[in-house]
Parts: structure tokens; C-alpha cells; sequence
């Protein structure tokens, strides 16, 4: 049977991210992000809300964006796995559970001073590769600036013939046109 393993949140930062390096060189940041749920006490009708705070580890690129763009209060989406893990303090044995980050995804305004990497709704990060994360897309690397019109003096030529994809196939025969009106 197959498992699955994976956490969405949006929230708040707590603080901005702490970046430190292996001694490798990969990145590491470690942020704090904030999730409050919001409800109606029935008996009271009093508004009520609770906040949970989830602490992010991010690896190597993911990690380096983190650590260049995120800064306290602003609201991003997260993306990752739980990953639990166990240490000794003062004798006792304590646990704690992080949110290993995979992809990240810059929230809230443009007045907000949050980094619009990919446009309007903010630049998304993926990172997938290794049994850490690794791999870094940028969502800028394949934009191509939108068509001006044409950049020749003399635009006002006919219009080439356009190409005819059935033309070449001397087996492909067009089906008839059957006149139905959708």
C-alpha cells in the first residue's frame, strides 16, 4: 500500500529566516510561519481564534530564496513533508516535528513589499530533487517579452501563406464540413 506525506499551509512569518551552510556549501533556512483558524463560539457568539506556529526547513536554492526575500509578517504558501525527529535535554528524551519545504510560494500584495518573481500571484519555487530537495526552477527563466508587431519597415506586405499541416499528407483526407452550428 502506498503512503503519502505532505503538508500545505498558508500563513504569517514569525520571524524572518535563519540561513546558516554545511560544510558543503548548502543552504539551510529555518523560519517559523503562523496559521490561525477563526470561528463563532455558539453558546457566546463570541469570535474566537486559535494560532499554531509550524516551523519550515528549507534546503540549497529553496533555502537561498528564503532567506533573500522572506522577511517577518509576510504571507506565503508552503508546500513539504513532515519529518520528525529526536534529542536529549537534560536527560530526557524530546521530539520535534519540522515541515521540510519543497516548494514555496511568495503571498499578499505588491504594495505588501512581497517578491513578485512570476507575476501577479508571486514567484513558486520547486524544489524536488535528492531526498533533501535540491533543484532550483526559476520562473523567470522562460519568459519571452510579448510580440510588438513587426520590427521590418516594410510591415505592410501581404501576408505570407500560412502553413498547411494536411498539405504534405496525401493520405490525410479532410473530413466534409456537415454544417452543425456548435
Amino acid at each position: 500500500m502506498a503512503s503519502l506525506n505532505k503538508v500545505m499551509l498558508i500563513g504569517n512569518l514569525g520571524r524572518d529566516p535563519e540561513v546558516s551552510y554545511t560544510p558543503s556549501g548548502m543552504a539551510i533556512a529555518k523560519f517559523s510561519i503562523a496559521t490561525t483558524d477563526f470561528w463563532t463560539d455558539k453558546a457566546t457568539g463570541e469570535r474566537k481564534d486559535k494560532t499554531e506556529w509550524h516551523r519550515i526547513v528549507a534546503f540549497a536554492k529553496l533555502a537561498e530564496t528564503c532567506g533573500r526575500y522572506l522577511t517577518k509578517g509576510k504571507q506565503i504558501y508552503v508546500e513539504g513533508r513532515l519529518q520528525t525527529s529526536s534529542y536529549e535535554k537534560d536527560g530526557i528524551t524530546r521530539y520535534s516535528t519540522d515541515i521540510i519545504a519543497n516548494t514555496m510560494q511568495f503571498l499578499g500584495a505588491k504594495g505588501e513589499g512581497s517578491y513578485q518573481g512570476a507575476g501577479a500571484g508571486g514567484g513558486a519555487y520547486p524544489q524536488n530533487n535528492g531526498p533533501q530537495g535540491g533543484g532550483f526552477q526559476n520562473p523567470k527563466a522562460n519568459f519571452q517579452q510579448p510580440s510588438r508587431g513587426p520590427q521590418n519597415p516594410n510591415h505592410n506586405q501581404q501576408p505570407q501563406p500560412e502553413f498547411d499541416p494536411y498539405g504534405a499528407d496525401q493520405a490525410f483526407h479532410q473530413p466534409p464540413d456537415d454544417d452543425i452550428p456548435f
